[in-house]
Protein backbone atom coordinates (compact mmCIF):
# COMPACT_ATOMS: atom_id res chain seq x y z
CA UNK A 1 0.00 0.00 0.00
CA UNK A 2 1.42 3.34 -1.01
CA UNK A 3 0.86 6.50 0.98
CA UNK A 4 0.91 9.95 -0.48
CA UNK A 5 1.12 13.45 0.87
CA UNK A 6 -0.91 16.27 -0.57
CA UNK A 7 0.56 19.74 -0.22
CA UNK A 8 -1.50 22.88 -0.49
CA UNK A 9 -0.31 26.47 -0.57
CA UNK A 10 -2.43 29.32 0.65
CA UNK A 11 -2.86 31.87 -2.11
CA UNK A 12 -0.37 34.62 -1.41
CA UNK A 13 0.28 37.91 -3.08
CA UNK A 14 4.02 38.23 -3.12
CA UNK A 15 5.58 41.65 -3.10
CA UNK A 16 9.24 40.75 -2.66
CA UNK A 17 11.46 38.47 -4.69
CA UNK A 18 14.42 36.31 -3.86
CA UNK A 19 17.16 37.61 -6.10
CA UNK A 20 19.26 35.08 -7.94
CA UNK A 21 22.46 37.05 -7.57
CA UNK A 22 24.75 34.33 -6.24
CA UNK A 23 24.93 32.38 -9.51
CA UNK A 24 23.91 34.55 -12.51
CA UNK A 25 26.31 32.75 -14.89
CA UNK A 26 24.75 29.40 -13.98
CA UNK A 27 21.27 30.82 -14.56
CA UNK A 28 22.18 32.13 -18.01
CA UNK A 29 23.96 28.87 -18.91
CA UNK A 30 20.88 26.87 -17.86
CA UNK A 31 18.64 28.99 -20.10
CA UNK A 32 20.65 27.85 -23.12
CA UNK A 33 19.46 24.28 -22.38
CA UNK A 34 15.75 25.14 -22.61
CA UNK A 35 13.92 22.82 -25.02
CA UNK A 36 12.66 24.32 -28.27
CA UNK A 37 9.04 23.43 -27.43
CA UNK A 38 7.66 24.01 -23.91
CA UNK A 39 4.06 23.43 -22.80
CA UNK A 40 2.14 24.11 -19.61
CA UNK A 41 2.76 20.50 -18.37
CA UNK A 42 6.41 19.52 -18.14
CA UNK A 43 8.88 17.40 -16.14
CA UNK A 44 11.76 18.49 -13.96
CA UNK A 45 13.00 15.10 -12.71
CA UNK A 46 12.86 12.10 -15.03
CA UNK A 47 10.20 9.53 -14.18
CA UNK A 48 12.85 7.11 -12.86
CA UNK A 49 14.53 9.67 -10.55
CA UNK A 50 14.82 8.24 -7.00
CA UNK A 51 12.68 10.09 -4.49
CA UNK A 52 9.09 10.83 -3.56
CA UNK A 53 7.08 11.88 -6.63
CA UNK A 54 5.96 15.52 -6.48
CA UNK A 55 3.57 17.40 -8.76
CA UNK A 56 3.62 21.20 -8.63
CA UNK A 57 0.31 22.68 -9.80
CA UNK A 58 0.99 26.36 -10.42
CA UNK A 59 -1.19 29.39 -10.98
CA UNK A 60 0.33 32.72 -12.00
CA UNK A 61 -1.72 35.87 -11.56
CA UNK A 62 -0.96 39.27 -13.00
CA UNK A 63 -0.61 42.34 -10.79
CA UNK A 64 -4.40 42.85 -10.89
CA UNK A 65 -5.04 39.27 -9.71
CA UNK A 66 -6.16 37.89 -13.09
CA UNK A 67 -4.67 34.70 -14.62
CA UNK A 68 -1.47 35.47 -16.53
CA UNK A 69 -1.10 33.52 -19.78
CA UNK A 70 2.21 33.01 -21.57
CA UNK A 71 4.47 33.41 -18.54
CA UNK A 72 7.65 31.34 -18.77
CA UNK A 73 8.31 29.35 -15.61
CA UNK A 74 11.80 27.96 -14.90
CA UNK A 75 12.28 25.77 -11.83
CA UNK A 76 15.14 23.77 -10.37
CA UNK A 77 15.85 21.96 -7.12
CA UNK A 78 18.05 19.45 -5.33
CA UNK A 79 17.70 15.69 -5.55
CA UNK A 80 16.68 13.42 -2.67
CA UNK A 81 20.17 13.78 -1.16
CA UNK A 82 20.11 17.60 -1.18
CA UNK A 83 22.50 18.06 -4.10
CA UNK A 84 21.89 19.99 -7.32
CA UNK A 85 24.33 17.80 -9.25
CA UNK A 86 27.42 15.66 -8.75
CA UNK A 87 30.57 17.55 -7.69
CA UNK A 88 32.35 19.15 -10.69
CA UNK A 89 29.45 18.33 -13.03
CA UNK A 90 29.17 20.41 -16.21
CA UNK A 91 25.49 21.10 -15.46
CA UNK A 92 25.17 22.68 -11.99
CA UNK A 93 21.38 22.17 -11.84
CA UNK A 94 20.61 18.65 -12.99
CA UNK A 95 16.92 18.73 -11.95
CA UNK A 96 15.44 21.68 -13.81
CA UNK A 97 12.57 22.37 -16.16
CA UNK A 98 10.58 24.97 -18.05
CA UNK A 99 6.87 25.45 -18.58
CA UNK A 100 4.70 28.24 -19.94
CA UNK A 101 1.38 29.20 -18.38
CA UNK A 102 -1.77 28.36 -20.34
CA UNK A 103 -4.70 30.73 -21.02
CA UNK A 104 -5.88 30.21 -17.42
CA UNK A 105 -2.44 31.10 -15.99
CA UNK A 106 -1.75 27.49 -14.99
CA UNK A 107 1.31 25.26 -15.28
CA UNK A 108 2.37 21.90 -13.90
CA UNK A 109 5.70 20.26 -13.15
CA UNK A 110 6.20 16.56 -12.38
CA UNK A 111 9.32 15.95 -10.33
CA UNK A 112 10.45 14.59 -6.96
CA UNK A 113 10.43 16.15 -3.50
CA UNK A 114 13.76 17.95 -3.01
CA UNK A 115 15.84 17.46 0.12
CA UNK A 116 17.55 20.20 2.13
CA UNK A 117 21.23 20.87 1.50
CA UNK A 118 23.49 18.47 3.42
CA UNK A 119 24.94 19.97 6.60
CA UNK A 120 23.35 23.40 6.06
CA UNK A 121 20.39 24.82 8.02
CA UNK A 122 18.32 25.75 4.94
CA UNK A 123 14.90 24.13 4.40
CA UNK A 124 14.18 22.10 1.26
CA UNK A 125 12.88 24.29 -1.54
CA UNK A 126 12.22 24.68 -5.25
CA UNK A 127 13.64 27.74 -7.00
CA UNK A 128 11.04 29.24 -9.34
CA UNK A 129 11.73 32.01 -11.87
CA UNK A 130 8.85 33.69 -13.69
CA UNK A 131 9.53 35.68 -16.86
CA UNK A 132 6.72 37.82 -18.24
CA UNK A 133 6.66 40.60 -20.84
CA UNK A 134 4.73 42.82 -18.43
CA UNK A 135 6.88 42.33 -15.40
CA UNK A 136 10.37 41.08 -16.26
CA UNK A 137 12.04 38.25 -14.38
CA UNK A 138 10.90 37.45 -10.84
CA UNK A 139 12.40 34.90 -8.44
CA UNK A 140 10.62 32.87 -5.78
CA UNK A 141 11.24 29.87 -3.55
CA UNK A 142 8.61 27.24 -2.86
CA UNK A 143 9.22 25.75 0.60
CA UNK A 144 7.37 23.12 2.63
CA UNK A 145 5.55 23.43 5.95
CA UNK A 146 6.70 20.86 8.46
CA UNK A 147 10.33 21.06 7.36
CA UNK A 148 12.23 21.03 10.68
CA UNK A 149 14.66 23.60 9.24
CA UNK A 150 11.84 26.11 8.53
CA UNK A 151 11.93 27.45 12.07
CA UNK A 152 10.38 30.70 13.19
CA UNK A 153 13.89 32.18 13.46
CA UNK A 154 14.76 31.09 9.92
CA UNK A 155 11.56 32.59 8.51
CA UNK A 156 12.12 35.88 10.36
CA UNK A 157 15.75 36.09 9.20
CA UNK A 158 14.68 35.30 5.62
CA UNK A 159 11.97 37.99 5.69
CA UNK A 160 14.19 40.62 7.34
CA UNK A 161 16.70 40.15 4.50
CA UNK A 162 13.98 41.31 2.07
CA UNK A 163 13.42 37.80 0.75
CA UNK A 164 10.48 35.47 0.98
CA UNK A 165 9.39 31.90 0.57
CA UNK A 166 5.97 30.53 -0.17
CA UNK A 167 5.36 27.70 2.30
CA UNK A 168 3.24 24.70 1.31
CA UNK A 169 1.02 23.15 3.98
CA UNK A 170 1.36 19.35 4.04
CA UNK A 171 -1.82 17.23 4.08
CA UNK A 172 -1.66 13.40 4.09
CA UNK A 173 -3.50 11.66 1.24
CA UNK A 174 -3.48 8.53 -0.92
CA UNK A 175 -1.84 7.72 -4.25
CA UNK A 176 1.93 7.41 -3.76
CA UNK A 177 3.10 10.98 -4.28
CA UNK A 178 2.81 14.60 -3.22
CA UNK A 179 0.99 17.52 -4.81
CA UNK A 180 1.71 21.22 -4.35
CA UNK A 181 -0.68 24.01 -5.29
CA UNK A 182 1.50 27.06 -5.90
CA UNK A 183 -0.11 30.44 -6.56
CA UNK A 184 1.92 33.58 -7.09
CA UNK A 185 1.06 37.12 -8.20
CA UNK A 186 3.40 38.99 -10.50
CA UNK A 187 4.71 42.37 -9.43
CA UNK A 188 4.84 45.24 -11.89
CA UNK A 189 8.28 46.60 -12.71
Amino acid sequence: MKTSITLAVTVLTTTLATPLVAQPQQFEAAQKLKPAHVTSHERIAPANEPGTPLTIHGLVLDAAGKPAAGVEVFAYHTDRTGLYSAPNAADPWRLKGWAVTDAAGRFEFRTIRPAPYPNRPIPAHVHVTLSAACCGRQFHELMFEGDPLATKEYRERFASAGEHGIYATVNRGAGGGEDVNYTVRLRTR
